[in-house]
């Protein structure tokens, strides 16, 4: 990290699992005094297309066994209405307006680099306190300020679901696990004789605690599955439970692979093609996040994707203004799907993001 911490307090956002875990541990090692602030998730339970009100997900209770066995004090937040006003909803909101939400990138930039930041900064009566979490990624200071990199381990990197952070916040973020691999992680847990040392990832949405989306969106109804022709192919389960891009789960019979296209809200109809039709080398979103402007130029070469785990692709950015962004890609890309993020980077950098439309 860089720092000579020299007491200084730090808020961590712990969630009791090995990579928290870690980084606290991490950054006591340096001499931080560590502070553990959770925040309780609400799920999604209640009715179809409901926000829910059920028992929390995440109660706290695994950070705060956590916190004590590292002599670290420790904080629950409930932040229940906001999280399902600013992360829940559009989720599901997304879902029946047929788009693809990504709620870890909304969760980053409105809770844990929003409302967290802000119960930190009150918490430790320091407006300038800085925040660490245990995301793989990392922060480099540079002459334009504090930038959002690739973590090293690129297998890891997670970059892209930070990529809406509000730039002006990033001089106070630190991840202390963004040079490390994940295994050695888990191998300094064990070392330190941490019991998340071996607890299993989470690749879960996690408001939803292992249940069907699907089942929350709330019916939207079946519909006709046509090619691009307009033929009549069989029937769709309702629109929210598919994605551009999908191929399983059509229930259709064809010579040959089908893959979503478009999802035609007006008629309630999915329409399917083959592989070929599904690439598209202009990709436009809305909201853009920029965070490294001088790396931005005209004529700049970017690297890009449009998919958490899709390789990144040269491309360069076509336009560019308060409302939209739109890159252009030298190779096309495979069905880049409304509601995910378009994330461009300027080698390690982080550069810009939007919204997928």
């Amino acid at each position: 990290m860089g720092d000579m911490a020299g007491g200084r307090t730090i808020v961590l956002l712990m969630s009791g699992g090995v990579d928290s875990s870690v980084a606290a541990l991490l950054l006591l090692r340096e001499g931080w005094r560590v502070l553990g602030l959770t925040l309780r998730i609400p799920g999604v339970w209640g009715g179809p297309g409901e926000a829910g009100n059920g028992p929390p997900v995440e109660a706290g209770a695994s950070a705060a066994r956590m916190a004590g066995v590292l002599g670290i004090p420790h904080r629950i937040l409930d932040a229940g209405e906001t999280f399902r006003a600013r992360v829940i909803a559009p989720f599901l909101r997304d879902y029946r307006e047929g788009r693809t939400p990504n709620p870890c990138v909304d969760c980053n930039r409105s809770i844990k680099f929003g409302l967290l930041m802000d119960a930190a900064a009150e918490w430790a009566g320091d407006a300038c306190v800085p925040v660490a979490t245990g995301h793989y990624a990392r922060i480099l200071l540079t002459p334009s300020g504090a930038r959002l990199a690739r973590a090293l381990d690129e297998g890891r990197d997670q970059s892209y679901f930070l990529c809406d952070v509000d730039r002006a916040r990033l001089d106070r973020v630190r991840f202390p696990l963004g040079e490390l691999t994940k295994p050695q992680v888990r191998e300094i847990a064990r070392d330190a004789g941490l019991a998340a040392a071996d607890r299993p990832d989470s690749m879960e949405v996690c408001f939803l605690a292992g249940t069907d989306y699907r089942e929350r969106v709330g019916d939207d109804g079946p519909g006709p599955i046509r090619d691009l022709s307009g033929a009549l192919l069989g029937r769709h389960k309702g629109l929210s439970r598919y994605t551009l891009g999908q191929r399983q789960g059509l229930g259709i019979a064809a010579p040959h692979p089908l893959y979503v296209l478009r999802l035609d809200r007006a008629e309630n109809a999915l329409v399917v093609g083959p592989r070929e039709c599904a690439f598209r080398t202009v990709v436009t979103a809305r909201r853009p996040n920029v965070l490294a402007p001088e790396l931005l130029g005209r004529d700049t070469v970017l690297m890009g994707k449009t998919r958490s785990r899709s390789p990144l692709s040269p491309c360069r950015i076509a336009s560019l203004d308060e409302g939209t962004l739109t890159a252009e890609f030298k190779s096309p890309q495979f069905a880049p799907a409304p509601g995910q993020r378009l994330a461009l980077y300027g080698g390690e950098v982080l550069a810009a993001s939007g919204v997928i439309v």
